[in-house]
């Protein structure tokens, strides 16, 4: 992706926005491209594009820090309601895997951390090879009130 795809991506954000933390109304052009070129200032950004259309995309962003530069984080993988159940999730996470293993400086650790009642997003993390390492109790409000922990989930490269 590139920080001109920044319109598109907002707007797949927005229409995925039942996984992800935060709400439609939270996001706009200067947050997606503040998010957008963090990831690709060390990180990554992958986008699955259908035509014209993007269908999906994930990106991760480097930890700022000199001493967490072999650290990926704040993990967000988007796809379109539309488009779920066709695989482009476990393609995205796969070819940002690969991609990751490339970096320079060398990426050892890869960070998400992802609300507990999304069952169908752990399965996945865990099928590409995260694993859950804590949990963050009544971290994520939900719309009626109620709260739900995250999950915070790790691969090693």
């Amino acid at each position: 992706m590139r920080l001109a795809d920044a319109p598109a991506a907002l707007a797949l954000m927005r229409r995925a926005e039942g996984g992800l933390g935060r709400l439609p109304d939270e996001m706009d052009l200067p947050w997606m491209e503040e998010a957008l070129a963090g990831a690709l200032m060390g990180g990554l950004a992958i986008g699955a594009w259908e035509g014209s259309h993007l269908a999906g995309m994930i990106k991760t962003s480097r930890m700022p820090s000199v001493q967490f530069q072999h650290v990926l984080w704040d993990l967000t993988v988007a796809v379109d309601p539309e488009s779920q159940g066709r695989g482009i999730g476990y393609r995205l996470l796969a070819e940002l895997l690969a991609n990751a293993a490339a970096l320079t400086p060398r990426v050892e650790r890869v960070e998400l951390v992802v609300r507990e009642g999304l069952t169908h997003a752990i399965r996945l993390y865990e099928r590409v090879g995260f694993r859950r390492e804590g949990r963050f109790e009544r971290r994520f409000r939900l719309s009626d009130g109620t709260y739900e922990a995250d999950l915070p989930m790790v691969l090693f490269l």
